[in-house]
């Protein structure tokens, strides 16, 4: 290690990006249920590194053992947020190639008469990250987005009305498909089964995800591992004017009081 005064352009670099990354660290975990994890591992570093200082034999080597068994544990139980980290690192950077105008139209209509019919609904739109693995898990299809198409997939009895559907470009490739579930022990553990997938989704991917609720007819968006509040038809365009063509510029709708079910 140089001298106090012999500090190279070399070193601060060096400082500077190690903080740099520590700081995109946090931002990935930030928000998530990692977080409260990533404390409880500095006090036990903190409490592994006194013991090692104050020469406590038997508790350093427990902790230590207990150490090199917990990274596998973590691994094992925080296989969905290491997913996610991962995702979002190799994220492209570009901008999206979202849907036409004239598409988020009809979109935002079908949206809002499902609303006003108490017809449950789930719709993703597709961004930067591929989803065709959940595609896969549902119905292929290949048709332009339309008012009367989107209704007639949603209509009660329909044998693709429980599952999700899925919009890439102006295009619907998919309908029926399974969303990962948002555990029920956090935030939104008193929603039901629709707006737990669209939370779900949202928090592996970067999808704009849709939900109409059956029970109140509300129109939400989930974004991020968020739900946003009930949305008016004007609201809804907005936001998917904004998510679309300038994704960069959103900013996170608080989250509402859950108590939401279907």
């Amino acid at each position: 290690m140089p001298p106090l005064g012999q500090v190279s352009v070399r070193d601060v670099l060096d400082i500077l990006l190690v903080a740099f990354l520590v700081y995109q660290g946090y931002l990935l975990v930030a928000g998530t249920r990692a977080v409260n994890v990533v404390r409880g591992i500095l006090v036990f570093a903190g409490v592994w590194v006194a013991a090692q200082l104050l020469n406590l034999t038997t508790l350093s080597y427990l902790l230590g053992r207990a150490g090199t068994v917990g990274i596998f544990a973590l691994i094992v139980l925080f296989q969905p947020e290491l997913r996610a980290v991962l995702e979002r690192v190799g994220r492209p950077r570009g901008r999206d190639t979202g849907a036409s105008g004239a598409a988020l139209q009809d979109l935002a209509r079908a949206m809002e008469r499902l609303a006003e019919r108490k017809t449950g609904a789930l719709i993703a739109i597709e961004r930067r990250t591929p989803l065709g693995e959940y595609a896969a898990t549902g119905v292929s299809l290949d048709a332009l987005v339309s008012v009367p198409f989107l209704e007639a997939l949603f209509a009660r009895n329909a044998p693709l009305h429980d599952g999700g559907v899925i919009i890439q470009g102006s295009r619907v490739i998919a309908a029926g498909c399974l969303f990962p579930l948002q555990s029920s022990d956090g935030t939104y553990r008193r929603y039901g089964t629709r707006h737990r997938a669209a939370i779900g989704l949202s928090e592996l991917t970067d999808a704009v995800v849709l939900v109409v609720s059956e029970e109140r007819g509300s129109m939400r968006v989930a974004l991020g591992g968020r739900l946003g509040p009930d949305l008016t038809g004007a609201e809804l365009r907005e936001h998917l004017r904004t998510l679309v063509y300038d994704p960069a510029g959103y900013s996170p709708l608080p989250d509402p009081a859950p108590e939401v079910k279907a």
